[in-house]
């Protein structure tokens, strides 16, 4: 825990304090936060308060006083559930706005990590209890010049795997060979980790209709046949094997003929400009030093496809955190799956990956961006301008 960093965070916020709380594992942002081993035993109830100003203070069980050791400040030991209120009701004297892992209104679920019992408890001891989010992504998310090189490297080995995959299905193609999404998602597999790369799960391989469904799987037992004039999508992600490495995570489209049909074409140009349009518009915001909120971006991008009449079928956000895990927890660009009020911050990570989903086929295209300082950097180039066809 770098208690200077998140003191100054507070004050920089206008919070009196961070108040952490956990249960048994439930709030794993509060291990990120502060540096604490997730593998760790943990079978009671901890309060860990870090005040603006001064030292911090654990609140720990007399069933594991061994808990929260590594982190600094006072300890407090409680035997009873009335020695902790009354702990706590000590500890929080001269604190009146607190932070902790909540949403109003559930608005952020993976944000709202603290039950409702226990936010009535801080309540009623007189203290006003504000979403962490902003203050969790600047600990969480914000990456070092290190990972974000480890998140282009990884990018550079997956797009030239994908590359190399899309060569090898043409020519199994021609050849005749029988291929299923199955067949293909595991030699995409096998190739990412021949490439030293570590992944979450398989990729997604999806064929025609099962390319209108945003999260398809194949399996052995349920898996399509790939043949020529089928519609391709390509959902492919992984990271670095070294401790802290960042994931990159892209999506590209591929026509198995030597000719994309018209309808394709037009559907997958609006997709295009949707990407194009969304990263543009973040990029002028970072540019210009105006703070640009996720929902923003996402609706930026959601005006664009409603426009061209197919609104009800970009059915998820435009975009997600990226950070040491797939998704992470910094600022996702949503203003439909959730209200994301929280800022997109210098030196993280998103996607940008809208789509279309039509019931017979589907399409999305999905590329990262590094957002710095004072400008956007997209990674995952070349950006995919057009469908490929496999097979001209």
């Amino acid at each position: 825990m770098d208690q200077r960093r998140l003191q100054q965070a507070l004050r920089d916020a206008h919070f009196d304090g961070w108040l952490f709380y956990d249960f048994r594992k439930l709030n794993p942002l509060a291990y990120r936060v502060l540096g604490l081993a997730e593998d760790g035993f943990y079978t009671r109830r901890w309060f860990y308060f870090v005040p603006a100003q001064g030292d911090p203070i654990a609140l720990i069980s007399a069933v594991e006083p061994h808990v929260l050791a590594e982190l600094p400040g006072r300890r407090r030991v409680f035997r009873s559930w009335g020695e902790l209120h009354q702990l706590l009701k000590e500890t929080l004297q001269g604190a009146n706005r607190l932070a902790m892992e909540y949403s109003p209104m559930n608005a952020i679920p993976t944000m709202a990590r603290v039950d409702g019992g226990t936010l009535e408890l801080v309540r009623s001891l007189g203290k006003e209890v504000v979403s962490s989010a902003n203050l969790v992504q600047q600990f969480v998310a914000v990456l070092s010049e290190s990972q974000m090189e480890m998140h282009r490297e990884a990018g550079r080995r997956l797009v030239a795997i994908k590359d190399e995959l899309l060569g090898s299905i043409a020519q199994q193609l021609r050849a005749g060979a029988a291929l299923t999404e199955y067949s293909i998602q595991q030699d995409f597999l096998a190739r990412i980790h021949a490439a030293g790369l570590v992944t979450e799960g398989a990729p997604i391989i999806a064929v025609n209709a099962h390319a209108g469904d945003p999260h398809y799987g194949p399996s052995a037992e349920a898996s399509a046949p790939v043949r020529e004039g089928d519609l391709l999508l390509l959902d492919f992600w992984g990271h670095l094997p070294q401790p802290g490495a960042i994931f990159a995570d892209y999506t590209w489209m591929a026509f198995l003929g030597a000719r994309v049909p018209e309808q394709h074409q037009q559907v997958f140009e609006i997709v295009r400009r949707a990407r194009d349009h969304g990263i543009a518009f973040l990029r002028e915001h970072v540019e210009q030093g105006k703070p640009v909120q996720g929902w923003e971006v996402d609706q930026t991008v959601r005006d664009l496809i409603a426009a061209a009449g197919y609104g009800d079928f970009f059915v998820h956000r435009t975009g997600h955190s990226i950070t040491t895990v797939e998704h992470g927890d910094g600022a996702n660009l949503d203003n439909l799956e959730t209200h994301d009020e929280r800022l997109v911050l210098a030196n993280t990570c998103c996607s940008v990956e809208p789509g279309i989903y039509l019931p017979e086929f589907g399409f999305r295209s999905e590329v990262n961006v590094l957002v710095h300082p004072n400008s956007v950097e997209v990674t995952g180039v070349p950006m995919q301008a057009e469908i490929i066809p496999l097979l001209a």
